[in-house]
């Protein structure tokens, strides 16, 4: 956030240089093109130690990446509460600059008396704390959204590309308001430097638009904080000008923040209450350590304090005498912002794909990024890198640096050359770190098998041959059970193979009802054979389809889909979705063979989310307790010699080949199932009590979280509906080899389809 100060108290101002007699205001011409954002740099020689801006700019990015990165951790590492996570920056920072105003005022209790001539009047005062407090208005908000859109955004590398664009709106946004009279008059304006704005919004629309990962309720969110960002500077400045009477001390930009942050930590402290669950977070926080508080939390706290700046924002810069914003100001301070910004981006970008992230990006992307910082920074400025590097080599070797001359770095032929040079290095540096040294470290991870263990042997008793599975709980409608009849009879692909479907039903009333002979209403539009079989309600949906796996052990088709009525029930939507995610990624069996062509062999149909061997938790809260990943990954692949990351399945819903299906030990699927079906719990390793997960300090199930309502651990463990079938539940990609790092990198995610992608980036064919 950034609050509404006085021009002499701000950290970044903007102060203009004289301007020469024929220069006019706005509405009497352009800016004379001499004025040049370079200016400075053109001398004779430039000095080559940085300012005090230029160390303060240093600071804000070194803050801005590692507070940023330590956000995300955090909130996509089982910390779900994104509004807790603000309201605890803002409360620590705000007690850290109460208690330093506390220690200035104690040395210094009477300070230096305003002289009659310095006092502000009652108009002024009034204004200044109306601006003040409207805009904190606006920038509360602002940043709970930006740190709602670093917990949802999937691309990380696409994310940290955004915050330029606030200020694209910064230049709209006052423009406007300079044009309904809004602002002060006779403040200056470019005309041409207005393309640099819509460079960079056409920049946002092209790495948007190839996102193959696009959320847009992250993107919105992200959006929103931007244009909030704005609103929030706009209101700092409308109304009368109000000049500073004397040189303030540095500790009134810290008064300031304790008026303004007021209403922020209100806010933020507001939306927890009713947004999300206090008792759960603040139990979840108590559990860090001193260490792992400072580390994650101490960046982004310092951040808000000293910048009064958020994480996942554009560096914090009003100007008072230009209209516009930063992209169109011909001053340093302005260009040293946009280059801050254009930095902190790019550090997130590189160092944030080594942690886990799992995210192409894409050349028009790096392009787009790339364009926008030439011409914002400038060809000027660049061409002075080449020796700025120069004299850092000489640094690290205790070598005293070489001054820096105008001459040869600003000729056109070296400005050229260097900037060309530029963009090019960064271009293909980039993408080569990201797509290829961090995919290639990532994927190692997986272990997976240069070829899976398959049946090559089996062969079904038909050539073509094609099933579905349906598993109906208990207490599910004979609804859902239609629904998924119908999606079978209207979709091209699976209507085309003739499919049989069997239904598998552990619903006692549905069992011993007459809609279970009634075959004709039940099978809805579907007119191919529906086959019906009661089972007991015992083991969950995950205990049917592993009762059909061994039951058809012999005759098992081609190619099967399984689905569940529990998933759709749950979730309706998710029907539409599955549909999208057959048409995109699922390859039937090829014609007049099966297997002519390459063909789907293991396809989920739900969401994929990397997870750790050894220390699994997903972002539903579900955790390993069973020890069952790293026992089921060597089960599956017997070359393998570890298991460090592996891909969590979610629904019961996928496609699996028989080739894959019996290319694991029939006993691991007979293990499994007894675990499932035995009825003596006492004697049972599924309901084992050191077996299941248990409440951590502070877990409540009135208290919502994986405990409460709609949690994983919402319904206690039992034979109807046992815990360690959601373990198997997420086990499908493990048992039937299927979980590869190219899966987790190149799959756009679950019902979206991708951009240039293919039919295998969410799936495995054989």
């Amino acid at each position: 956030m950034r609050f509404a100060l006085p021009r002499r108290w701000q950290r970044t101002r903007y102060a203009p240089p004289p301007r020469k007699s024929e220069e006019r205001e706005i509405g009497m011409g352009m800016e004379s093109e001499e004025e040049s954002e370079d200016e400075g740099e053109g001398g004779e020689e430039v000095v080559s130690g940085r300012g005090r801006n230029g160390i303060m700019g240093v600071l804000w990015v070194v803050l801005s990446v590692v507070g940023t990165l330590g956000g995300r951790r955090m909130l996509r590492g089982g910390f779900g509460y994104p509004f807790y996570f603000t309201f605890l920056l803002q409360l620590a920072a705000y007690i850290i600059v109460a208690i330093t105003v506390l220690l200035v005022r104690a040395k210094d209790f009477r300070g230096a008396r305003r002289k009659e001539d310095e006092k502000y009047t009652w108009g002024e005062t009034f204004i200044f704390l109306a601006r003040t407090l409207v805009s904190s208005a606006f920038a509360g908000p602002a940043t709970l959204c930006a740190v709602k859109a670093l917990m949802l955004y999937d691309n990380l590398p696409v994310l940290a590309m955004f915050p330029i664009l606030t200020y694209a709106c910064d230049s709209l946004l006052f423009r406007l308001a300079y044009v309904c009279y809004l602002l002060p008059r006779g403040q200056t304006i470019s005309f041409w430097r207005f393309p640099r704005v819509i460079l960079v919004l056409f920049g946002g629309v092209l790495v948007v638009y190839q996102d193959y990962r696009l959320d847009q309720e992250a993107l919105l969110y992200a959006l929103s904080s931007f244009g909030l960002f704005s609103l929030s500077k706009l209101f700092s400045r409308i109304g009368p000008k109000i000049e500073s009477r004397r040189e303030e001390p540095w500790e009134s930009f810290l008064l300031v923040y304790l008026l303004a942050g007021i209403i922020p930590l209100i806010m933020s402290g507001f939306a927890t209450a009713k947004l999300e669950n206090m008792v759960m977070a603040g139990s979840i926080a108590q559990s860090w350590s001193i260490t792992y508080r400072l580390f994650n939390l101490g960046p982004p706290v310092a951040l808000l304090a000293i910048f009064g700046s958020s994480i996942n924002a554009a560096y914090p810069f009003i100007s008072e005498e230009h209209i516009g914003g930063a992209l169109e100001e011909p001053s340093e301070p302005a260009r040293e912002a946009v280059t801050n910004t254009l930095h902190s981006g790019f550090w997130i970008l590189t160092i944030g794909v080594l942690s886990q992230e799992y995210n192409f990006i894409d050349w028009l992307q790096v392009i787009a990024f790339t364009l926008i910082y030439v011409v914002c920074v400038g060809p000027k400025h660049i061409g002075y890198y080449p020796p700025r590097v120069l004299n850092l080599i000489l640094r690290l070797f205790r070598r005293r640096p070489l001054p820096i001359h105008a001459k040869p770095w600003q000729f056109p032929f070296f400005l050229a050359t260097t900037t060309l040079v530029f963009a090019v290095l960064i271009s293909t540096n980039v993408v080569h770190w990201v797509d290829t040294i961090a995919y290639d470290r990532s994927v190692a991870t997986f272990h997976t098998p240069p070829s899976p263990n398959l049946d090559q042997i089996y062969r079904p008793p038909k050539v073509r041959s094609f099933e579905v599975v349906i598993a109906h709980s208990a207490g599910d409608p004979i609804q859902a059970i239609t629904a998924l009849t119908s999606m079978v009879q209207y979709h091209g692909y699976l209507n085309f193979l003739q499919p049989t479907i069997n239904l598998y039903s552990q619903d006692a009333i549905f069992n011993t009802s007459t809609a279970i002979t009634d075959l004709e209403s039940l099978k809805g539009p579907f007119t191919g054979q529906l086959n019906i079989t009661p089972l007991p309600n015992t083991g969950g949906p995950t205990a049917a389809l592993l009762h059909h796996i061994l039951y058809s052990w012999d005759w098992l088709p081609v190619q099967t889909l399984f689905l569940s009525t529990s998933s759709i029930t749950a979730n309706p939507p998710i029907l539409s979705q599955m549909i999208q995610h057959i048409n995109q990624y699922f390859t039937p069996m090829g014609f007049p063979l099966p297997d002519a062509l390459p063909k789907t062999g293991f396809l989920a149909l739900g969401p994929l989310e990397p997870c750790s061997c050894t220390s699994c938790i997903d972002s539903l809260g579900w955790e390993d307790s069973f020890h069952l990943l790293a026992s089921m990954f060597g089960a599956a692949n017997k070359d393998a010699k570890t298991c460090e990351t592996v891909l969590l399945t979610y629904g019961n819903n996928f496609f699996a080949s028989a080739a894959r299906l019996r290319g694991l030990d029939k006993d691991v699927y007979q293990l499994l199932y007894d675990a499932l079906m035995k009825r003596d719990t006492k004697n049972s390793w599924a309901h084992a009590k050191e077996k299941l997960p248990t409440m951590k300090e502070g877990e409540r199930r009135d208290s919502g979280g994986r405990w409460g309502q709609g949690g994983v651990y919402e319904r206690e463990d039992s034979l109807e509906a046992p815990w360690l079938g959601k373990t198997v539940e997420r086990l499908w990609g493990v048992l039937l080899q299927c979980s590869e790092g190219r899966i987790a990198w190149g799959c756009a995610g679950f019902g979206k389809g991708r951009l240039g992608g293919v039919r295998e980036d969410c799936g495995c064919s054989e």
